[in-house]
């Protein structure tokens, strides 16, 4: 490696024109550093080591530096990687926010959004400015499809990172703006309890066809002990739901044990029915027939 990288590489990784111009490097070694694959470029003007593992929140600071904005705050994806917060596969461009009407260019690799920010809406992380966990849900609420935003604060909530108080808050306490109604919706849709999108892609089909919501993670508790776990339930019913996912049923042990209590629960008069990713997903209409015959039969 040429060792003026080494030089003007930062202890997060990323390395800086403007730092490497001071320092004497040649703008010529910068860029055959880029065209022999040496660095690779994360923004205009900052690059990192094509091989080094860059850690989410040097990639906030990447994108607040290269927005040119005072203000800018890293924020949507950007935040939500930091925050842990799960979003779709796939990578896509950084997001910062800055207030309305500063001067804004939009690139490939980076978005600006013009939005204020209430007192609370920002933390610091390592001088990073970025949006709190809340404010970065109560965002992605508005620009993601419904089943990645509601599960992304299904999975928050149930992890005590946010209070769904909190997102009221912070949605209420903002001006009004185009999508705000769309956020809302999807904080009312999510419950915390899900352990999976699946079971969060389950509810929201249920929910949207009429179906009654079961009763989520419920344990069915035989003389005092725990005969099985659903995912779903309607105890009064007794029918069950489980979503196959790639998770700890996976586990051989997990899975026999998940077996037996099925078949103590049929023994006991209840119908636990079975769904896979493609069952949801794919055939949504069939799912939701199923557990509405299930729920009539049982009746």
């Amino acid at each position: 490696m040429d060792e003026w990288i080494n030089d003007v590489r930062e202890p997060d990784g990323l390395i800086r024109r403007d730092k490497a111009l001071r320092a004497g490097v040649d703008p010529d070694q910068i860029m055959k550093a880029l065209r022999t694959g040496r660095l690779r470029r994360l923004q205009r003007g900052i690059y990192v080591v094509r091989l080094d593992d860059i850690r989410p929140l040097a990639l906030a600071r990447a994108a607040v530096l290269a927005s040119g904005v005072p203000d800018a705050v890293a924020s949507h994806h950007t935040a939500a990687r930091v925050h842990e917060i799960p979003l779709p596969h796939g990578t896509g461009p950084e997001h910062v926010t800055v207030c309305r009407g500063q001067r804004r260019v939009q690139r490939k690799e980076l978005v600006h959004h013009g939005r204020s920010m209430a007192l609370g809406d920002v933390e610091v992380r390592e001088h990073v400015p970025l949006t709190t966990p809340a404010r970065t849900l109560v965002d992605l609420a508005g620009v993601l499809p419904e089943l990645p935003a509601v599960w992304a604060i299904d999975d928050t909530l149930r992890r005590g990172e946010v209070q769904r108080s909190t997102l009221s808050a912070v949605l209420d306490g903002r001006p009004r703006s185009p999508g705000d109604a769309v956020a809302a919706g999807r904080i009312l849709a999510a419950d915390g309890h899900s352990e999976s999108i699946l079971e969060t892609a389950g509810r929201l089909a249920l929910g949207s066809a009429g179906v009654p919501l079961p009763v989520p993670q419920y344990q069915v508790v035989l003389d005092g002990a725990v005969l099985a776990r659903l995912d779903g339930a309607y105890p009064d019913r007794r029918v069950g739901l489980e979503f196959a996912g790639v998770d700890t049923h996976g586990a051989p042990r997990a899975m026999y044990r998940d077996r037996w209590g099925h078949n103590r629960l049929f023994e006991l008069g209840w119908t636990v029915l079975c769904f896979t990713w493609w069952d949801v997903m794919h055939g949504r209409e069939h799912f939701v027939n199923a557990v509405r015959a299930a729920l009539r039969t049982a009746a």
